[in-house]
């Protein structure tokens, strides 16, 4: 029964993204996005690494599991795709959280993209039919990181966001106490969405 804040800084908000609207565009265009099977592939490998961990530390593992396909040609084991997570430290010293339980979603996952990718894929299916699916299929990821895979794949036109707990503090004017919940994560999705409107931006940014 949690409602969005009537108190939310409206006017602060559209201040920061007034500040940032251009450096965003910038950072976005850089990024290498497409809906490619590859693309699509190491988005969902992202999300999955990303859940409750520092991103300075997620793309350290990352890049380890990169680099570790890259040499090999495939996956590591569950066993070793642990300590993989566990080395990488991000500049800041941050670390990977729950490593041997993303490590085991990790060869899952792997696994049922090789038996059938097109699970996974976006297949004409819009952001939000392809979030859900996501959520649905790959283990690991909740409403906010298949909603993150998502708008790792299109960050300029995404219209999708993944709210964190900061965010739903923010629009929400508490700290949930739980998952946030499927209406509630909606509704402050759709007031991001209006912001993003005002000022030319998706939804993602």
């Amino acid at each position: 029964n949690v409602k969005l804040s009537a108190n939310a800084d409206d006017d602060s908000v559209r201040q920061v993204l007034t500040l940032t609207r251009d450096k965003y565009h910038a950072f976005a265009s850089a990024i290498d996005v497409g809906d490619s099977e590859r693309a699509t592939y190491w988005r969902i490998t992202f999300a999955i690494l990303s859940v409750h961990s520092p991103i300075e530390a997620t793309f350290e593992a990352y890049k380890a599991l990169r680099m570790w396909r890259a040499r090999f040609g495939r996956m590591p084991s569950v066993q070793k795709c642990n300590t993989l997570l566990r080395n990488a430290h991000g500049i800041d010293g941050s670390v990977t959280m729950y490593c041997y339980q993303k490590s085991t979603y990790l060869r899952e996952f792997d696994d049922a993209w090789r038996a059938d990718s097109t699970r996974f894929t976006r297949n004409g299916d819009s952001e939000i039919e392809w979030r859900d699916r996501l959520q649905k299929n790959v283990k690991g990821l909740g409403l906010a990181k298949a909603s993150f895979a998502v708008c790792l794949s299109n960050p300029a036109t995404s219209d999708v966001c993944c709210i964190d707990t900061h965010m739903f503090q923010l629009f929400a004017g508490s700290v949930p106490k739980s998952t946030i919940g499927r209406k509630v994560y909606l509704a402050i999705e759709a007031k991001i969405r209006a912001f993003g409107e005002e000022f030319g931006l998706s939804t993602f940014a």
